[in-house]
């Protein structure tokens, strides 16, 4: 605007100093001008330069429960997790061959562990409801099942040590964590009703837990309640619609 004005201006000063009779020029005209002048704006700044990778989140507690979480030294757990944090290498997540990355295989010998938790488990009526081969995915069926084998495991690990959630954009609540990759470990026969993801409100760990010891026993109240709990309850302050989604910190 003030540039806009500074040429009015200088417009003016040229119409007083060129009258034909020596005198100022009187024209009532307003002064037009062919296009708005703009003034540019600063350029974007350029994006910040990335580090080095430390972490990847995209599931809570899986490399917690699943990477080398049973090795009896912590110095050889924590080197694990540190270099499963830091591979930014996503092919080489899900890739089978031990000899390159094992991640797959060393989640394979984990959730057979996590699996084996709630052997003999009852249900409130004494039905004995844990076994092995009842976790989510086992022998590549959702509710498990089956005879053991060398990959009873494999289609679970591959999935998880792809370690990236999945969310379907064209739904509008999201009310379910997991719920794409349960519809996808289910065939289809499960079908997204949630956008999954990973919402604030989602306790995601005791979901995990759940699914990974007891299975579709793992849930109450219709299959959404997780049965197996670390004790510690969501806070109240956090939101899945409102910004800034979690409240104030909390002071001890």
């Amino acid at each position: 605007m003030m540039k806009q004005l500074s040429i009015l201006a200088v417009g003016g000063l040229f119409a007083i100093g060129c009258g034909d009779d020596g005198s100022p020029a009187h024209n009532d005209a307003p002064v037009k001008m062919d296009a708005p002048v703009k003034m540019d704006a600063p350029p974007n700044p350029a994006p910040p330069a990335l580090g080095t990778q430390v972490d990847r989140m995209g599931r809570p507690a899986i490399s917690t429960a699943l990477n080398h979480s049973f090795d009896s030294l912590a110095s050889t757990r924590g080197a694990a997790k540190d270099a499963y944090n830091q591979d930014g290498n996503v092919a080489s997540w899900v890739d089978p061959d031990p000899t390159h990355k094992p991640y797959v295989a060393e989640f394979m010998k984990n959730l057979g562990v996590l699996d084996a938790l709630d052997i003999g488990q009852k249900d409130t009526g004494g039905n004995v409801i844990g076994k092995c081969g009842n976790q989510f995915g086992y022998n590549g069926s959702l509710l498990g099942g089956g005879s053991a084998t060398a990959q009873s495991y494999a289609l679970l690990a591959t999935a998880l040590a792809d370690d990236r959630l999945t969310l379907e954009t064209s739904k509008t609540t999201c009310t379910k964590y997991l719920a794409v990759e349960q519809s996808i470990l289910s065939g289809g026969a499960i079908p997204v009703n949630s956008c999954g993801g990973r919402a604030p409100s989602y306790d995601v760990i005791d979901i995990s837990y759940s699914a990974l010891t007891l299975g579709a026993a793992g849930f109450g109240s219709g299959g959404t309640v997780p049965l197996v709990v670390d004790g510690v309850d969501a806070h109240a302050d956090a939101s899945d619609s409102a910004f800034p989604f979690l409240g104030p910190p909390h002071t001890p």
